[in-house]
């Protein structure tokens, strides 16, 4: 066997296998997709026609604008109690307390948005649910850990000032 026909030979098996593999033909990026039927155009979505009124679902003060009202509140918020610690100085224990809340809460709905997005339940349930119920079980440790270095340390608003001035 001439070094020629060897190289051929290689090249087609590598060619042929990959292309009739199981894994390459019923491989894609976009798995909702792949058991898309060309005549589903989404049509149990749509209810109605062209001239009806859309049916709005009922408000739920969960989702919806009033959540991202609460979100945005929440951010707000962040704003004047952080100037009031640097401004007055030392510690206060309201100042601390809103802090130790409203600051894990903060983080909570960042990283809530995070998982939502980068591991959506209509496509990775299992991971959606885990990382969402881990999500919740950090924030309660942290918002107790918080508790606690408010009550029996010097706070968070005097370890934000020493860490600044070390």
């Amino acid at each position: 066997m001439s070094f020629g026909m060897l190289s051929f030979s290689r090249g087609f098996v590598f060619r042929r296998g990959f292309h009739l593999s199981p894994f390459a033909s019923g491989f894609t990026f976009h798995r909702g997709f792949r058991n898309a039927s060309p005549n589903n155009n989404g049509a149990e979505y749509i209810k109605g026609s062209v001239n009806e009124a859309v049916v709005l679902p009922p408000r739920d003060k969960v989702a919806g604008s009033y959540h991202w009202d609460f979100e945005r509140l929440l951010s707000v918020t962040l704003i004047p109690l952080t100037i009031a610690s640097v401004v007055k100085g030392g510690a206060h224990p309201i100042t601390d307390l809103c802090l130790g809340v409203i600051l894990p809460f903060h983080c909570h709905i960042g990283f809530d948005a995070m998982i939502t997005d980068y591991f959506p339940h209509r496509r990775n349930p299992v991971l959606n649910r885990s990382f969402s119920w881990g999500l919740r079980a950090v924030t309660l440790i942290v918002l107790y850990g918080c508790y606690e270095f408010n009550t029996n340390d010097v706070g968070l608003t005097e370890l934000v000032k020493k860490v600044w001035h070390a």
